[in-house]
C-alpha cells in the first residue's frame, strides 16, 4: 500500500513540475520553487496517510487478537479445566444475573452436592479413571439441569447448582429427587461399571440468605445432614443445622486429639456359646469419654472419623490394643473386631491389619472382622478382592447387622462369609413379633444349611436366649450375658466362670 501511494505521488509530482521544466522554462523561480515545496508536502502528508492508515489497521488486527486471547483467558479462569463447566469463580458472578427480576412468590434453589465414596474409588482404579468419573457426572447434573440455571464444580468432587426458577417447595424436592435417580443411574466404561450415590444440601434465595456465598455455606450445612441422613437423599437447610454443624466441628476436633492422645479406649462384649454358656470370645468396641461431652456414642464419633478420614488411624490404635489384650485371654477364644465400611475400599487394609497381628503376636484364626452389608453394596469387586486376601491370612469374615440392611443372598455365596450377626432389631421383638420371629428362623435355617456360624445380638431376656438356643442359634450376645466392660472386668468375667458357664439372669440387663 505504502509502495502504491509512492507511485501515485511521485506521478502527481511530475505532473505538477516537468511540465514547468520542459515547457515552460521562463517560469518565474519563487513559482517553481513554491511548487516544488508544496508538492513535497503533499507527499509527506500522503506518506504520513498511508502509514497511519497502515499502522492502524496493524494495531486494529493486534488488538482484536489480544482482545480474543484476554476472552479465552477470562473463560479458562472462569471454567474448569477437567469438566468445561462453570468454576466457583464464575459461579459467584453469575448468581446476580440468575437472582435479578425474581417475583416476590418465586425463588431459585441453590444446591451442593459430592460423590459418595470418590477417594476410594480413586484409589483403586487411578486418577485418570477418577478424572473419568467427574466428566460423566458433571455432563449428567448439566443434562439434568437444562438451559436455566448453572451447575459449577466448586472443587474435587464438590458440585454446586443454582436451579431454574420455583414457585413452591415441592419443586425444589422434586429436582433434587430427580437429580439423584441420575446419579444412581449406573456408570459404564467399557467392561467396566461403577455405582455411586450423592447426598444434596439444598438452601433458598431469598429465603435462606441474599449472598451466594451464605447461600453456598448453608447448603454445604444442609449436605452433611443429608450425608448423615443415609444414602442418595436430600435435605432443605434449617436454622438449627447451624448450631448442630459447631457442635460436630468442636467435636471433631476433640476426637482428633483423643486419637492423637490414645484416649479412644476398647472395651469388651462377651458372646456366649449358647449350648455350653460358656464364654466363646468378646467383641472389641470403641469408648470414648470426653472432658466436656462426657461419654460420646460410638454412632456419633465414628461417622466422624470416617468422614474426617482418621478412621483407619483409629482403627489400626484399637486393634493393636485389643489383640494385646486378647493374647491374654485362653487360646480357644477369638476376638471379634469392627471394620470401617471406608476401609474395606483401602488396598492397603490387609497388610495393616497382618502388621497388627504380627507385631502383637496374635493368631489370625482367633481374629473374626466384622463388615456391614453396606461394605459390600458399595465396591463389590474392591471388597471381594481385599476379604479374599484377608481371609488368605486365616483371618474370619463376619456380616454383621444381617437382615437389616441390603439383604442379598448373594453376599453369602460371593464373599467369604464364616459368621452372620442376627440384627437386635429382630431378636428383641422375636417373642412379641411374628415377622421377626419368622425372620430370625429363616437366617438360623439358611446359617445350618450354609454351614455358617450365627450369632444373635441384643439377646435381654432368658426367654429370648431359650428360644434362640432351641432354634439352634449358636452364639448369642446382649445385656443378659454383659456389657461391654475393660479389658480387667472381662478377665473378671472369665474367672467368674462356673464349671465352665458364664452365671446370669435376666436383672443383668439392667447393667
Amino acid at each position: 500500500m505504502v509502495v502504491l501511494l509512492a507511485l501515485v505521488l511521485a506521478s502527481f509530482i511530475s505532473l505538477q513540475i516537468f511540465p514547468d521544466i520542459f515547457f515552460n522554462l521562463e517560469t518565474n523561480n519563487d513559482q517553481f520553487l513554491l511548487k516544488i515545496i508544496t508538492s513535497s508536502l503533499l507527499a509527506v502528508a500522503f506518506v504520513g496517510l498511508a502509514v497511519g492508515t497502515w499502522a492502524t489497521r496493524r494495531l486494529r488486527k493486534e488488538l482484536k487478537a489480544r482482545s480474543s486471547a484476554h476472552s479465552e483467558a477470562l473463560a479458562l479462569a472462569q471454567h474448569d479445566p477437567l469438566t468445561g463447566l462453570p468454576n466457583r469463580r464464575r459461579l459467584l458472578e453469575a448468581f446476580s444475573d440468575l437472582s435479578r427480576d425474581l417475583k416476590p412468590d418465586s425463588f431459585r434453589a441453590i444446591m451442593m452436592l459430592d460423590l459418595d465414596g470418590f477417594k476410594p474409588i480413586n484409589d483403586v482404579y487411578g486418577h485418570a479413571f477418577g478424572d473419568t468419573l467427574l466428566r460423566s457426572f458433571a455432563d449428567r447434573l448439566a443434562e439434568t439441569l437444562g438451559k436455566d440455571g448453572i451447575v459449577a464444580r466448586i472443587g474435587g468432587d464438590e458440585f454446586a447448582i443454582v436451579s431454574p426458577v420455583f414457585k413452591d417447595k415441592s419443586e425444589a424436592a422434586g429436582f433434587a429427587r430427580r437429580l439423584l435417580t441420575r446419579i444412581n443411574d449406573r456408570f459404564e466404561f467399557g467392561e467396566r461399571q461403577i455405582s455411586i450415590g450423592s447426598g444434596i444440601g439444598i438452601a433458598l434465595y431469598p429465603h435462606d440468605g441474599h449472598a451466594i456465598t451464605e447461600l453456598l455455606r448453608r447448603a454445604d450445612i444442609a449436605l452433611y445432614r443429608a450425608k448423615s441422613s443415609g444414602r442418595s437423599t436430600y435435605r432443605f437447610f434449617e436454622v438449627d443445622m447451624d448450631a448442630s454443624i459447631l457442635h460436630r466441628t468442636l467435636l471433631e476436633q476433640r476426637l482428633r486429639k483423643a486419637i492423637a492422645d490414645r484416649e479412644v479406649k476398647v472395651h469388651y462384649q462377651p458372646i456366649l456359646e449358647m449350648t455350653s454358656g460358656r464364654i466363646a470370645g468378646f467383641e472389641a468396641l470403641a469408648r470414648w469419654t470426653d472432658a466436656d461431652f462426657g461419654q460420646v456414642p460410638p454412632l456419633q464419633f465414628i461417622p466422624i472419623a470416617e468422614d474426617c478420614g482418621i478412621i483407619s488411624e483409629l482403627t489400626q490404635h484399637l486393634l493393636a490394643e485389643a489383640c494385646s489384650v486378647a493374647k491374654t485371654w485362653p487360646e480357644d477364644l477369638y476376638l471379634s473386631f469392627n471394620l470401617s465400611p471406608v476401609q474395606l475400599q483401602d488396598p492397603a487394609l490387609p497388610d495393616q491389619i497382618h502388621s497388627i497381628l504380627q507385631a502383637s503376636d496374635y493368631p489370625p484364626k482367633s481374629l473374626v472382622l466384622e463388615i456391614t452389608e453396606t461394605s459390600l453394596v458399595k465396591n463389590p469387586e474392591s471388597a471381594k478382592r481385599i476379604l479374599g486376601e484377608l481371609t488368605e491370612t486365616g483371618v474370619s469374615i463376619a456380616l454383621d447387622d444381617f437382615g437389616a440392611g441390603h439383604s442379598s443372598l448373594s453376599y453369602l455365596r460371593d464373599f467369604p462369609i464364616q459368621k452372620v450377626k442376627i440384627d437386635k432389631s429382630f431378636t428383641e421383638r422375636m417373642l412379641v413379633d411374628k415377622q421377626c420371629a419368622a425372620i430370625v428362623e429363616a437366617i438360623l435355617v439358611l446359617s445350618k444349611g450354609l454351614d455358617i456360624d450365627a450369632v444373635a445380638e441384643g439377646v435381654e431376656e432368658n426367654d429370648v436366649h431359650e428360644a434362640l438356643n432351641s432354634n439352634g442359634c449358636h452364639y448369642g450376645q446382649g445385656f443378659l450375658y454383659a456389657a461391654a466392660v475393660t479389658a480387667e472386668n472381662a478377665a473378671s468375667l472369665l474367672e467368674s466362670q462356673t464349671d465352665g458357664r458364664l452365671p446370669f439372669t435376666s436383672k443383668t440387663s439392667a447393667a
